[in-house]
């Protein structure tokens, strides 16, 4: 009788927590968020909706924006990113959905303020790819583990929508807030009533490897590369699969140079290269320099890629638990498509996954391998117990509800191939596709064309034509000499003098590329450069070996530099405003005019002094925060 009693209690109270409509919801001023105006509540949902598992989750919930208006629910990516703050910081970008919407966005479970889950090797791994750092999360959370998927936080959602009184809901998702939006629909249509999806994750995609990103590569680097990679490579693609075959065979050590002109030692390894390819989704700036970096290792120069990955490492540091809940992230194991048997022993896993990648055949994972691959899901999930619950299945057809699709035309995360494959399934649904944008669209596209095509969606209009392409910023990109010697001398001059003003001519364009890439930083092989009011400045910045070069490119066009070295000819070069170059070096006078200049590099000085007040634009804009809410999602946006 006693089991009984309990047994009813416990029905009881799964139903309550299951049915948060039955009480009236209070909103309060957001504590912890930098968004003005944000009211917050907590509804509060069961772990296990079947009641198997005890416990619940208290979920926090934001709105700002028109109170009385039709409801938009934003969605954030990871999953693991904290939800509300992202909400805010989006909202702040897209200020005509708040005055058309009541904006609502919450922290999903296990992250933010929704019972964050906390796994501490998990969280310093910036990467998330830590096979014991995922093992010792999925002991801590136990059987609770598996009631962190994408069907439970669908049922969020419709708890959510209940206990607002039940209103239709235009769905708003970015990366995996994609996944959650389409399967929200398809599990309640009828609660849907448009659908806005940037950065598509096609989750009836089963491929394990995530070979669409690897197969995207080639036509990205292509697309992206300054110049059409004119003078640089005729087939970038080929070239980084060249170049990786030789790095599992051998990685290239090299050193790397810090603003302070410190030098670090580094290795350029394949999954190096793989991961900076994908950072670069968040900025295609990064992913433009690229080519010249592969045909200069494939020389045996790792120094341009290691400095490149230098750059993109802050779109994988570690974040705070609060802002990035890897151990929500862990998600992925119980839901993802692995090359395994779900009920296979962690020992047997890494053979049946080596199994099943053999047999795509030899250039499946081109411009890379199986190995690299490995690096990321797989690698996290080895030894993940085997799910308490079956894999969820998608639930139901694909919604027929008005639906704007955004795809950046160099993602690599989620590629133009799995937008459009969802958008086949989604009966009208129109998509924008933005060239030379990565990932997270309407933050990153700064011609604000896929903002446009919102807002005419948004007034019921056809969003027919083509987005004009985002460039990239960077200038044409060089690959730097590795010894002096292979310079050609300037006509007319000593060998030395000839070749030292080519040396300099190659340093300022690498200086300006650099530049373009980050306001400040390391010279390619010593020395720091950074951009100041005035123009840019450079303190001993080494670029071909043996020539040191400290001066100022000036935002006018001029410059004023000295060089040094063991194998240059000392002295100092005066560029004026017109692109001559004069001064003394090696104790000769020596003047060249425009036409000599420019065929000697020189004349670069010009694009250099415009690209450092292009990267003062970017610095400032940083400062203002329109990009950090763009590297925000980068980082929260990993599952994709």
């Amino acid at each position: 009788m006693r089991a009984r009693t309990i047994g009813l209690l416990s029905a009881l109270l799964v139903l309550a927590l299951a049915t948060p409509a039955a009480a009236q919801q209070t909103w309060q001023p957001c504590t912890g968020t930098a968004g003005a105006g944000a009211e917050c509540t907590t509804i509060t949902v069961p772990l296990d909706r079947s009641g198997a598992v005890p416990g619940s989750v208290p979920l926090r919930v934001a709105r700002v924006g028109r109170q009385g208006g039709p409801v938009l629910m934003y969605l954030s990516g990871g999953p693991g990113g904290a939800g509300v703050s992202e909400m805010l910081g989006v909202m702040a970008e897209l200020p005509e959905l708040p005055s058309r919407f009541t904006v609502i966005g919450f922290d999903q479970r296990g992250t933010g303020r929704s019972g964050l889950i906390r796994c501490p090797e998990m969280q310093r791994d910036g990467r998330v790819r830590s096979t014991s750092g995922a093992a010792r999360c999925a002991a801590q959370l136990g059987t609770r583990r598996s009631f962190y998927t994408t069907p439970d936080s669908v049922e969020d959602m419709e708890a959510i929508r209940t206990a607002l009184g039940g209103p239709r809901l235009t769905l708003f998702g970015i990366s995996y807030g994609t996944q959650l939006a389409i399967a929200y629909a398809r599990a309640h249509p009828d609660a849907v009533d448009r659908l806005i999806l940037d950065s598509v994750v096609d989750a009836d995609n089963t491929d394990p490897f995530g070979l669409a990103g690897t197969q995207a590569m080639p036509a990205t680097l292509r697309a992206l590369c300054p110049l059409h990679c004119r003078g640089v490579s005729n087939d970038p693609a080929a070239d980084l699969t060249r170049l990786t075959a030789a790095l599992r065979a051998k990685p290239l050590p090299g050193r790397v140079f810090d603003a302070a002109g410190h030098g670090r030692a580094r290795t350029l390894e394949p999954v190096g290269i793989a991961d900076l390819l994908y950072d670069a989704d968040y900025a295609p700036w990064l992913r433009a320099a690229i080519p010249a970096g592969v045909r200069a290792a494939l020389d045996g120069d790792p120094a341009p890629l290691l400095r490149l990955e230098a750059l993109g490492a802050p779109f994988a540091a570690p974040e705070p638990a609060s802002s990035f809940s890897a151990g929500r992230y862990s998600t992925v194991c119980e839901e993802t498509p692995l090359p395994w048997d779900p009920a296979a022993l962690p020992p047997d896993r890494q053979a049946m996954a080596l199994a099943a990648a053999a047999a795509l055949g030899p250039n499946a994972f081109a411009p890379f391998d199986a190995a690299t691959a490995f690096a990321d899901e797989i690698e996290l999930c080895l030894d993940w117990p085997a799910p308490v619950r079956p894999r969820p299945a998608p639930a139901g057809p694909y919604p027929q509800v008005p639906t704007l699709i955004f795809q950046g035309g160099e993602d690599l995360r989620t590629p133009p191939s799995g937008s459009a494959a969802v958008a086949s399934r989604i009966p009208g649904s129109q998509r924008v596709v933005v060239p030379g944008v990565g990932h997270a669209v309407l933050s990153a596209d700064s011609s604000s064309c896929g903002h446009r095509r919102l807002l005419l969606f948004l007034r019921g209009q056809d969003v027919a034509g083509r987005c004009p392409r985002v460039p990239t910023g960077v200038p044409p990109v060089i690959v730097p000499p590795l010894h002096f010697s292979t310079l050609t001398p300037v006509p007319g001059l000593p060998a030395r003098v000839g070749r030292t003003i080519r040396a300099l001519g190659v340093t300022i364009v690498d200086v300006a590329t650099a530049a373009a890439l980050a306001g400040r930083g390391g010279g390619l092989r010593g020395g720091s450069y950074a951009v100041t009011a005035r123009g840019l400045r450079l303190d001993r910045v080494v670029v071909v070996p043996g020539v040191r070069v400290t001066g100022s490119i000036r935002s006018s066009g001029t410059a004023d530099l000295r060089i040094a070295g063991d194998v240059a000819a000392p002295g100092q070069v005066i560029v004026s405003r017109t692109g001559r170059v004069t001064g003394r070096l090696g104790g000769r006078d020596f003047r060249l005019p425009v036409r000599r200049a420019r065929a000697a590099g020189t004349a670069r000085v010009a694009l250099a002094a415009r690209t450092s007040a292009g990267a003062r634009i970017v610095a400032a804009a940083r400062e203002a925060g329109a990009v950090r809410i763009h590297h925000a999602l980068a980082r929260i946006s990993r599952h994709s």
